[in-house]
């Protein structure tokens, strides 16, 4: 699974200036706004790696990057991926001119995707913005035309940070809806924002710190040459064509440049899981406890703190098996662009469902990790707590997490690109795993089926079985997370004892948890008999106790640049460290009873 990253990543990222949370020492030097600090470290990024030219390019880089980022500061991730993935990378799928590329990928200009709006919750399907073409003038006029098409909450409010924006908006051409569309769109200079854009910054929030806002539009001029065509014409007569069927296939076709964010979100997530863990394992393994039975004894000596941290430990490396396969996919781009052939609704599926499995493994690794950190995981300082906000965010940022699954089931359900597993598999876990997926499948459609028949409408009968379709996406996920698990640990490479042999310990346990977690269903199905489900704790605990000895070659499996885990929680000596940072950096204000401010 390891990917060494690129020296020259690290060492750029390692710079103290890219530590938001512990400034250099200097007498009054202010913590920095979080959305500044963000731009300019983008643009340092864009300007030390890209070349001017698109890191799309080259996804094992962009991978790394991406990853790097959400290690060094989800805040950094954030801007980094909207850039270079939400905004490049529908710029080049769907055909905007060298000259706004350049414009991106030189970092003169920085990128944003406005396509949620107010109105609409996170629902990109009903977007109200209106793109009108002009004949007279070759432009389109891009207007909102009431509060609940305000495109809500892109992180665009901070003044004098140039903007180069992929707006989607209704298309009205001849007369016609011609479906959702999506434009290149300048909103503000170094100076203010462009004429008719009007940006409304929102109130700061804890989570994932940036300049969020609602941005509205009162008939901004937009030139034909930015609109992102796709292979749609409009010729000098005003007549309409397009490559694809209907304008609900455009409109999908526009809303499958969130394949980038998938791609990009799922890497950042397993890699933040990841940090996280690395973290809280190395604190763990040095953390004396006292406990009433046996004194002073390593936090790890305890079974719950192995059991929330190794288990945290094989949700992260599941996370991280998944992203790296979904990102080969998710960014391809065909030589000169998509042009109305994207990828099909199966493929789509998968990536917005990597990006669910990668947010739920993640969240809860990091939620483990913080518990088994206590009081010191709240602090930012540590890190522990931004990985998590960034898990919480994308619980619905790039698509809600139950809706994705219940879209995805209703889909297979219908037979849409899916067919359920075979029985045939490498091990006894994945046997157990397809054979849940195919009983819960039957299960469902005979469900629909049976309701069809009783004549119950559509919608009704969905909605009454949208538990059961919830458990069957989410056995589908379990799935298709171990099977890439299992080729992540690449199975009978020698020799024992290896990074590969951890491997194959966290595969397991991985799998021991999702077992666990439907032990009840899996005996009730005949899958698993009485002594195997009373078995489960014990075979857990066995684990956990093999990867004890060895938290060093955890650590290299995990394969996070300690340069990047900053904070004293980090760091070898925690109580040393933080107060190395009090004497580095006095706040203004006395401690009572010491000699000196704190």
């Amino acid at each position: 699974m390891t990917t060494p990253y690129d020296a020259d990543l690290v060492a750029l990222l390692a710079d103290a200036s890219f530590d938001r949370h512990t400034p250099p020492p200097a007498a009054a030097a202010p913590y920095p706004e979080p959305a500044a600090w963000a731009y300019e470290g983008l643009r340092r990024i864009t300007a030390a790696v890209g070349g001017g030219k698109p890191l799309l390019a080259d996804h094992r880089r962009l991978r790394a990057l991406l990853e790097l980022t959400a290690i060094t500061d989800p805040v950094l991730f954030h801007v980094t991926f909207l850039h270079h993935c939400m905004t490049v990378g529908p710029a080049l799928d769907y055909g905007a001119t060298a000259a706004d590329i350049a414009e991106l990928t030189s970092g003169s200009a920085m990128g944003a995707a406005l396509m949620t709006e107010l109105g609409q919750g996170n629902s990109d399907a009903d977007i109200r913005t209106e793109a009108t073409y002009d004949a007279r003038t070759r432009e389109f006029v891009l207007h909102t035309p009431g509060p609940e098409a305000a495109k809500y909450p892109p992180n665009v409010g901070l003044p004098g940070v140039p903007r180069l924006a992929v707006v989607s908006a209704r298309l009205q051409a001849g007369g016609a809806d011609r479906g959702t569309c999506l434009f290149l769109v300048p909103l503000q200079d170094a100076r203010a924002p462009h004429p008719g854009v009007v940006i409304h910054r929102r109130p700061p929030t804890a989570l994932l710190p940036l300049d969020y806002a609602t941005v509205s539009f009162d008939r901004v001029r937009v030139p034909h040459h930015r609109w992102l065509a796709d292979g749609a014409t409009i010729d000098p007569n005003g007549v309409f064509r397009d490559p694809l069927a209907d304008p609900p296939t455009r409109t999908g076709r526009s809303l499958s440049m969130s394949r980038f964010a998938c791609g990009a979100v799922t890497a950042g997530l397993a890699a933040a899981a990841r940090a996280g863990v690395s973290i809280a394992l190395r604190h763990a393994g040095r953390r004396r406890t006292h406990d009433r039975l046996a004194g002073a004894v390593p936090a790890l000596a305890h079974h719950n703190q192995r059991r929330l941290l190794f288990g945290a430990l094989a949700q992260a490396f599941a996370a991280t098996a998944l992203a790296r396969a979904a990102t080969r996919d998710s960014w391809e781009i065909p030589d000169g662009g998509g042009r109305g052939h994207g990828p099909g609704p199966g493929a789509m599926r998968r990536f917005a469902l990597a990006k669910t499995a990668a947010d739920r493994l993640a969240e809860e690794a990091i939620s483990r990790s913080r518990s088994a950190a206590g009081a010191a995981a709240f602090f930012s300082e540590n890190r522990l707590v931004d990985y998590h906000a960034l898990a919480m965010a994308f619980r619905s940022a790039c698509g809600d997490n139950q809706l994705i699954l219940l879209d995805a089931a209703r889909s297979m359900a219908a037979g849409i690109d899916y067919a359920p597993p075979t029985e045939d598999a490498p091990d006894h876990w994945l046997r157990l795993f397809r054979a849940r997926e195919r009983l819960l499948h039957a299960e469902l459609t005979a469900a629909l089926r049976a309701a069809e028949a009783l004549g119950i409408d559509a919608f009704t009968a969905w909605d009454t079985h949208t538990d059961l379709a919830q458990r069957f996406a989410e056995a589908h996920l379990a799935r298709v997370t171990a099977e890439a698990a299992h080729a992540a640990y690449r199975p009978g490479e020698p020799p024992s004892g290896s990074a590969t042999d951890i491997r194959a310990q966290l595969y397991q346990l991985f799998c021991l948890e999702e077992i666990t977690a439907h032990s009840g269903w899996y005996h009730e199905a005949g899958l698993l008999t009485v002594e195997d489900t009373r078995a489960l704790p014990d075979r857990l605990a066995h684990t956990c106790r093999t990867l004890m000895p060895r938290l060093d070659e955890t650590q290299a499996v995990l394969d996070v640049p300690s340069a990047l885990t900053r904070g004293p929680l980090a760091g070898p000596d925690y109580v040393a460290d933080l107060y190395a940072q009090l004497e580095e950096r006095p706040p203004p204000f006395p401690c009572p009873g010491r000699g000196h401010t704190v």
